[in-house]
């Protein structure tokens, strides 16, 4: 995955993401995240929406970013995380947007996109958070399917997991990040709200979530 503009950036949102409380480490009582998985980090990037000084730096980062990478025809945001830091980048850069479910509706028109792709339009794909990047996959899937072409995915932060890099790299898809877990365990460890030795447990956990998660199940 690559990394942002500058290294200060990474280190803004990381010390953002501290602020409001969007961040949470407990090595001693792992959380559990959808895919099964525990972790001894949780990143709640939902909590931005709440703290406009925070969410309007975080955008003002992403839309530079956005400019930076490329100027694409279409933002696609995934649901639901994604949608609202999709909106207000497609309307402050009056682009059509689109959001993305992981998966079709099983009822009325049963899409799985809302919104209007058009055959050959590029499509950046917004998500607040990337853990194994299972949904990102299965969203860039999507657009694909209804002619949309994808090379590019921009993400508020990211744990920097193999599965998700590989899942990125079979996709052909740049993910660029705000923000890392380096930079945020740096930051932590800088700021004394982090032990190195607990620095060391998070990053085992990255190294391999799955053999963690069965070291660690109570």
């Amino acid at each position: 995955m690559k990394s942002t503009n500058t290294d200060k950036v990474a280190f803004d949102v990381a010390s953002l993401l501290f602020e409001i409380g969007a961040i949470l480490i407990r090595p001693d009582k792992p959380f559990k995240y959808t895919s099964g998985i525990l972790s001894p980090i949780y990143t709640d990037n939902r909590l931005i929406l709440s703290f406009p000084k925070v969410r309007n730096k975080i955008i003002k980062y992403m839309i530079e970013k956005v400019r930076q990478i490329s100027m694409p025809d279409l933002i696609a945001g995934t649901a639901t995380a994604g949608i609202p830091y999709a909106a207000i980048i497609a309307h402050q850069l009056n682009l059509p947007m689109v959001y993305v479910r992981p998966n079709p509706k099983n009822y009325g028109k049963k899409n799985q996109i809302e919104g209007k792709v058009k055959r050959g339009n590029s499509a950046l794909v917004i998500e607040d958070l990337v853990t194994t990047a299972k949904s990102s996959f299965s969203v860039i899937t999507a657009l694909r399917k209804s002619g949309a072409v994808v090379k590019n995915e921009l993400v508020i932060f990211t744990y920097g997991l193999k599965s998700a890099e590989n899942r990125f790299k079979l996709s052909q898809v740049n993910c660029y990040a705000l923000s890392n877990l380096k930079t945020v365990t740096d930051f932590a460890i800088q700021k004394g709200i982090l032990e190195q030795d607990q620095s060391n447990r998070i990053f085992e956990w990255a190294k391999n979530p799955q053999k963690w998660s069965q070291e660690h199940k109570g």
